[in-house]
Protein backbone atom coordinates (compact mmCIF):
# COMPACT_ATOMS: atom_id res chain seq x y z
CA UNK A 1 0.00 0.00 0.00
CA UNK A 2 1.73 3.26 -1.29
CA UNK A 3 2.21 5.77 2.08
CA UNK A 4 0.47 9.22 1.98
CA UNK A 5 2.30 12.30 0.36
CA UNK A 6 1.80 15.32 1.74
CA UNK A 7 2.07 18.63 -0.38
CA UNK A 8 2.40 22.11 0.84
CA UNK A 9 1.64 25.43 -0.65
CA UNK A 10 4.64 27.77 0.15
CA UNK A 11 3.41 31.42 0.42
CA UNK A 12 2.09 31.57 3.60
CA UNK A 13 1.46 28.00 4.29
CA UNK A 14 5.04 27.36 5.30
CA UNK A 15 6.72 30.95 5.02
CA UNK A 16 4.92 34.15 6.35
CA UNK A 17 5.28 36.27 3.17
CA UNK A 18 1.98 38.04 3.26
CA UNK A 19 3.93 41.36 5.12
CA UNK A 20 6.31 41.13 2.53
CA UNK A 21 4.38 40.77 -0.14
CA UNK A 22 1.83 43.60 1.00
CA UNK A 23 5.27 46.10 1.19
CA UNK A 24 6.44 44.65 -2.55
CA UNK A 25 2.22 45.63 -3.77
CA UNK A 26 2.81 48.78 -2.39
CA UNK A 27 5.96 50.18 -3.70
CA UNK A 28 4.65 49.16 -6.91
CA UNK A 29 1.09 50.67 -6.54
CA UNK A 30 2.46 53.90 -8.29
CA UNK A 31 4.22 52.13 -11.39
CA UNK A 32 1.34 50.16 -12.33
CA UNK A 33 -1.22 52.79 -11.04
CA UNK A 34 -3.37 50.03 -8.73
CA UNK A 35 -4.77 51.44 -4.72
CA UNK A 36 -2.42 50.48 -1.90
CA UNK A 37 -3.45 48.01 0.86
CA UNK A 38 -3.91 49.91 3.99
CA UNK A 39 -3.80 48.43 7.02
CA UNK A 40 -7.03 48.52 7.57
CA UNK A 41 -7.76 46.87 4.36
CA UNK A 42 -5.87 43.71 4.96
CA UNK A 43 -8.70 41.49 6.95
CA UNK A 44 -10.94 42.46 4.54
CA UNK A 45 -8.83 41.15 1.69
CA UNK A 46 -8.44 37.80 3.83
CA UNK A 47 -11.37 37.36 3.57
CA UNK A 48 -12.17 37.98 -0.28
CA UNK A 49 -11.24 35.99 -3.38
CA UNK A 50 -8.53 36.33 -5.71
CA UNK A 51 -10.58 38.02 -8.02
CA UNK A 52 -12.44 40.07 -5.88
CA UNK A 53 -8.94 41.43 -4.66
CA UNK A 54 -7.84 42.65 -7.88
CA UNK A 55 -10.94 44.14 -8.64
CA UNK A 56 -10.68 46.25 -4.94
CA UNK A 57 -7.08 47.09 -6.00
CA UNK A 58 -7.61 47.82 -9.85
CA UNK A 59 -5.36 45.01 -11.33
CA UNK A 60 -6.29 44.42 -14.36
CA UNK A 61 -5.89 40.81 -16.15
CA UNK A 62 -4.10 42.55 -18.86
CA UNK A 63 -1.77 44.06 -15.73
CA UNK A 64 -1.33 41.21 -13.59
CA UNK A 65 1.63 39.33 -15.26
CA UNK A 66 3.80 42.07 -14.92
CA UNK A 67 2.76 42.56 -11.39
CA UNK A 68 2.80 39.30 -10.83
CA UNK A 69 6.64 38.83 -12.25
CA UNK A 70 7.56 41.86 -10.38
CA UNK A 71 6.22 40.74 -7.05
CA UNK A 72 8.15 37.42 -7.79
CA UNK A 73 11.93 38.60 -8.38
CA UNK A 74 11.50 40.69 -5.11
CA UNK A 75 10.24 37.88 -2.55
CA UNK A 76 12.86 36.06 -4.06
CA UNK A 77 15.49 37.89 -3.42
CA UNK A 78 14.79 38.34 0.76
CA UNK A 79 12.87 34.70 1.01
CA UNK A 80 15.58 33.22 2.94
CA UNK A 81 15.39 36.17 5.34
CA UNK A 82 11.55 35.21 6.16
CA UNK A 83 10.51 33.72 9.38
CA UNK A 84 8.05 30.64 9.05
CA UNK A 85 3.86 31.37 9.31
CA UNK A 86 3.80 28.50 12.30
CA UNK A 87 6.21 25.76 14.02
CA UNK A 88 5.39 23.23 11.30
CA UNK A 89 8.66 21.47 12.38
CA UNK A 90 6.77 18.48 14.54
CA UNK A 91 3.98 18.04 12.41
CA UNK A 92 6.71 17.53 9.51
CA UNK A 93 8.94 15.47 11.08
CA UNK A 94 6.02 12.86 12.72
CA UNK A 95 4.98 12.75 9.20
CA UNK A 96 8.09 11.44 8.15
CA UNK A 97 8.79 8.98 10.78
CA UNK A 98 5.64 7.55 9.41
CA UNK A 99 7.27 7.27 6.18
CA UNK A 100 5.16 10.23 4.14
CA UNK A 101 6.92 11.51 1.65
CA UNK A 102 6.50 15.42 1.83
CA UNK A 103 6.44 18.00 -1.17
CA UNK A 104 5.97 21.62 -1.82
CA UNK A 105 4.10 23.29 -4.74
CA UNK A 106 5.43 26.88 -5.09
CA UNK A 107 5.95 29.48 -7.97
CA UNK A 108 8.89 30.66 -5.83
CA UNK A 109 12.48 29.90 -7.47
CA UNK A 110 13.55 26.55 -5.98
CA UNK A 111 16.64 27.36 -4.58
CA UNK A 112 15.42 30.16 -2.82
CA UNK A 113 12.51 28.08 -1.07
CA UNK A 114 15.36 26.06 0.07
CA UNK A 115 17.86 28.47 1.40
CA UNK A 116 14.51 29.34 3.48
CA UNK A 117 13.79 25.89 4.43
CA UNK A 118 17.55 25.34 5.61
CA UNK A 119 17.18 28.74 7.45
CA UNK A 120 14.78 27.72 9.46
CA UNK A 121 15.49 23.84 10.23
CA UNK A 122 13.01 22.61 8.12
CA UNK A 123 14.83 20.82 5.90
CA UNK A 124 12.29 17.68 5.54
CA UNK A 125 10.64 17.77 1.97
CA UNK A 126 11.42 14.99 -0.46
CA UNK A 127 9.54 17.05 -3.69
CA UNK A 128 9.71 20.22 -4.99
CA UNK A 129 7.86 20.80 -8.26
CA UNK A 130 7.70 25.25 -8.94
CA UNK A 131 4.95 26.42 -11.62
CA UNK A 132 4.96 30.39 -13.07
CA UNK A 133 1.24 30.39 -13.07
CA UNK A 134 -0.60 31.03 -10.00
CA UNK A 135 -3.84 29.56 -10.98
CA UNK A 136 -2.27 26.54 -12.39
CA UNK A 137 -1.42 24.41 -9.37
CA UNK A 138 -4.25 21.63 -9.88
CA UNK A 139 -1.70 21.03 -13.17
CA UNK A 140 1.42 20.79 -11.32
CA UNK A 141 -0.36 18.42 -8.50
CA UNK A 142 -1.94 16.13 -11.17
CA UNK A 143 2.19 16.25 -12.77
CA UNK A 144 3.04 14.42 -9.38
CA UNK A 145 0.47 12.07 -9.54
CA UNK A 146 1.65 10.80 -13.06
CA UNK A 147 5.41 11.56 -12.58
CA UNK A 148 4.53 9.08 -9.12
CA UNK A 149 2.21 7.50 -10.54
CA UNK A 150 0.02 7.76 -7.26
CA UNK A 151 -3.28 6.84 -5.80
CA UNK A 152 -5.40 9.87 -5.73
CA UNK A 153 -6.53 8.89 -2.27
CA UNK A 154 -3.60 8.81 -0.88
CA UNK A 155 -2.25 12.27 -1.72
CA UNK A 156 -3.05 15.34 0.74
CA UNK A 157 -2.75 19.21 -0.80
CA UNK A 158 -1.81 21.55 2.35
CA UNK A 159 -2.72 25.36 1.37
CA UNK A 160 -3.83 28.58 3.14
CA UNK A 161 -6.03 30.00 0.06
CA UNK A 162 -9.08 29.82 -1.90
CA UNK A 163 -7.18 28.87 -4.91
CA UNK A 164 -5.69 25.85 -2.85
CA UNK A 165 -8.76 24.34 -2.07
CA UNK A 166 -9.77 24.68 -6.36
CA UNK A 167 -6.38 22.81 -7.26
CA UNK A 168 -6.86 20.38 -5.24
CA UNK A 169 -10.47 19.48 -5.87
CA UNK A 170 -9.25 19.78 -9.63
CA UNK A 171 -6.61 17.39 -9.18
CA UNK A 172 -8.77 15.18 -6.92
CA UNK A 173 -6.65 14.69 -4.12
CA UNK A 174 -7.50 15.49 -0.38
CA UNK A 175 -7.72 19.01 1.03
CA UNK A 176 -6.44 20.41 4.05
CA UNK A 177 -7.42 24.37 4.50
CA UNK A 178 -5.20 25.89 7.17
CA UNK A 179 -6.52 29.25 8.70
CA UNK A 180 -2.95 30.94 9.76
CA UNK A 181 -2.31 31.90 6.17
CA UNK A 182 -3.28 34.62 3.40
CA UNK A 183 -7.31 33.88 3.74
CA UNK A 184 -9.51 33.58 6.51
CA UNK A 185 -10.92 30.74 8.01
CA UNK A 186 -14.43 31.93 7.19
CA UNK A 187 -13.69 32.13 3.04
CA UNK A 188 -11.65 29.05 3.45
CA UNK A 189 -14.80 27.20 4.80
CA UNK A 190 -17.30 28.57 1.96
CA UNK A 191 -14.99 26.64 0.08
CA UNK A 192 -15.47 22.97 1.86
CA UNK A 193 -12.29 21.36 2.18
CA UNK A 194 -11.69 18.15 2.95
CA UNK A 195 -10.35 19.35 6.54
CA UNK A 196 -10.16 22.91 7.99
CA UNK A 197 -7.42 23.32 10.69
CA UNK A 198 -6.38 25.81 13.46
CA UNK A 199 -2.88 23.91 14.44
CA UNK A 200 0.09 22.33 12.46
CA UNK A 201 -0.63 19.14 14.88
CA UNK A 202 -3.78 18.59 13.39
CA UNK A 203 -1.98 17.83 9.75
CA UNK A 204 -0.27 14.64 11.51
CA UNK A 205 -3.45 13.52 12.64
CA UNK A 206 -5.74 13.82 9.38
CA UNK A 207 -3.42 12.14 7.94
CA UNK A 208 -2.02 8.84 10.36
CA UNK A 209 -6.19 8.50 10.59
CA UNK A 210 -6.21 9.49 14.04
CA UNK A 211 -9.30 11.65 13.55
CA UNK A 212 -12.35 11.22 11.25
CA UNK A 213 -12.76 14.70 8.89
CA UNK A 214 -14.24 17.73 10.24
Amino acid sequence: MQKPVVIFDFDGTIANTLDSIIDIMNNLSEDFRFRKIRDEDKEYLRGKRPREILNHLGISLFKLPFVIRKVRREINSHIALLSPSVDLLPALKLLKKNECQLGIVTTNIEENVRKFLHANNLDQFDLFYTSKKIFGKDKTISKIIRDMKLEKSNVYFVGDEVRDIEAGKKAGVNTIAVSWGYNTKEALAKENPDFLIDSPDDIGKIILKKEKKF
